[in-house]
């Protein structure tokens, strides 16, 4: 599995946020984005690539009928850190973004990546273990047959 930083991928929102994210969630994949009648305003890189951040427009209720505006911040890994819910969207889209930067302001984003990293080294560790285990089972089965 190799990682990347973020980067600018392109000037169009969605592709840059799609091109970014794509392996790591499934937040701006074109099924989800139309299943929650969701549109990518923006989107940037952030702390030297280690954050990445979009804007959207989204439906807010089941008949399309209301929009609102919120973010979202991803870690390296593509876990969300901060988003507002439907309840807490803003009615623009500059609201939006003034709120995503306060919170940008606010993450330390060499932290949270370093405790992303220690989090993937321990679940990889642990699957490479049940994975030795199953071999182990595998092999001394065929060896008793």
């Amino acid at each position: 599995m190799k990682m990347n930083l973020y980067s600018n991928e392109s000037s169009n929102p969605k592709f840059n946020a799609q091109r970014n994210l794509s392996g790591r969630t499934h937040y701006v994949d074109d099924d989800t984005l139309k299943f929650h009648r969701s549109r990518v305003l923006s989107s940037r890189c952030t702390d030297g690539g280690l954050l990445f951040a979009i804007v959207t427009s989204d439906g807010l209720n089941y008949e399309n009928t209301r929009r609102g505006y919120r973010f979202a911040i991803f870690d390296v890994f593509g876990t969300i850190l901060e988003r507002p819910t439907l309840y807490e969207a803003y009615r623009t889209s500059a609201q939006a973004t003034k709120a995503m930067w306060a919170v940008l302001n606010t993450i330390d984003a060499k932290a949270v990546t370093m405790a992303g990293i220690e989090n993937a080294r321990l679940s990889l560790e642990r699957d490479l273990h049940e994975l030795a285990l199953a071999v182990e089972r595998v092999t001394t089965k065929a060896k008793a047959a």
